[in-house]
């Protein structure tokens, strides 16, 4: 009888504990990932940072959770609200902005960024 080898490789965006969420309201035809990174505004409307010539703009949160843009224009004509990360310990390396994975090259600005928030990105091993 042979011996079968199995490795299971997986992400996971919460790395650490003292999470906290909020809720933020969303924007109507806009598709948000869990992972991404928001900036949420004095509204507390939940937006996607600004990416400027390889640089993310200023974020304060994390979704909590995927939206479609069909699930936000809903959400947003019913006053519903999604959950979203306001603290905590997350890998850098599943962060994302509008589902799209940050470059290595993003990586220092945006943990600087962290700094002011409550939220911390990690590398994790392997990263």
């Amino acid at each position: 009888m042979g011996t079968i080898t199995q490795t299971i490789t997986t992400t996971q965006l919460v790395v650490g504990d003292g999470v906290r969420t909020e809720n933020a309201k969303v924007k109507t035809a806009t598709a948000y990932k869990r992972g991404d990174l928001l900036k949420v505004g004095t509204g507390n409307l939940a937006d996607h940072p600004v990416i400027t010539e390889g640089v993310v703009g200023d974020w304060n949160a994390i979704a909590n959770t995927d939206m479609t843009a069909e699930q936000a224009t809903y959400h947003a004509a019913n006053g519903l609200e999604m959950p979203i990360y306001v603290q905590g310990a997350f890998d850098i390396a599943v962060v994302t902005v509008k589902g799209t994975a940050l470059t290595a090259g993003q990586y220092d600005a945006v943990r600087a960024q962290a700094l002011v928030n409550k939220i911390e990105l990690r590398k994790v091993e392997g990263n």
